[in-house]
């Protein structure tokens, strides 16, 4: 498969080929505009990608050193004043450690670029590091379905890969921790240790993926056989699977979440 030029892997698009590898070769290979929204009801998916947006937007500006307080003033959504409420009472700032908002790693990976852009990033002294990524959904996903997402794999793998690639002592082993944290749910973060033998089964699969998107033809890239998975995807019309994307139901396990949107709020 011959991938557009400067191509760079993310959790992003090995998550799409991962869901459905048809939906890979029109998004990143053909680059078909998708032709269909997302999900009904609309303006309620549009006003639930924007709140989103302000929130990643005002904690970058936060680690950036605005004032709290202006930043706080700023706010005009009740819903957005109370996940802020939540954030600021973290109050990550005191935390040892440099602090990293919307910071980028780029490795080299198969002969292609891997990369992740973390939410935050911080480096403790002694070699820890904690990746935070902040989840505006209103539905708390189960710790299971998330932990085994793209995101939950490539992240920190690209970060073990690009320490280990930097440090003299190749047999050190740094601590790696990942929270996802849910300012609709303050009190319930998803958090995980990262492994050295973790590390060694990702870089596997990660490897096996990219072997097979590289490897294979346009043959290879078929329709997902699971129909669930096109209920709410905006290319099921190129498949003969609808026009428009299902309606969410409230209260489901996919309404209001950024994976049942396809959200990407990493490239913010």
């Amino acid at each position: 498969m011959n991938l557009p030029e400067n191509f760079s892997f993310s959790q992003q698009n090995l998550q799409d080929y991962s869901d459905c590898r048809y939906r890979f070769l029109l998004k990143y290979v053909h680059g078909i505009e998708w032709p269909a929204v997302e999900s009904e009801p609309v303006l309620l998916q549009e006003a639930r990608m924007e709140l989103g947006q302000q929130f990643h937007r005002l904690v970058q500006q936060y680690f950036s050193g605005v004032d709290q307080s202006l930043l706080g003033a700023s706010i005009q959504s009740p819903e957005l004043g109370a996940w802020w409420q939540e954030f600021t009472t973290l109050d990550l700032t005191t935390f040892p450690g440099e602090k990293y908002a919307e910071k980028t790693i780029s490795i080299p990976f198969n002969g292609y670029r891997l990369t992740a852009k973390y939410d935050l990033l911080v480096i403790e002294p002694g070699r820890k590091f904690t990746i935070y990524d902040w989840k505006t959904s209103t539905y708390l996903p189960k710790a299971t379905n998330l932990l085994g997402r793209l995101q939950s794999i490539v992240y920190p793998f690209v970060l073990r890969k690009s320490i280990t690639d930097h440090q003299e002592a190749k047999d050190m082993m740094e601590e790696i921790e990942m929270i996802y944290w849910f300012p609709a749910h303050p009190a319930r973060p998803i958090r995980f240790q990262y492994s050295n033998d973790r590390f060694l089964q990702d870089g596997d699969l990660l490897t096996g993926l990219v072997n097979e998107i590289v490897e294979n033809d346009e043959g290879w890239f078929n329709r997902t056989s699971d129909q669930s998975r096109c209920r709410y995807c905006n290319y099921r019309s190129h498949c003969g699977r609808g026009i428009n994307a299902g309606v969410i139901e409230p209260g489901s396990e996919e309404f209001l979440d950024e994976s049942a949107f396809d959200l990407d709020f990493n490239a913010l």
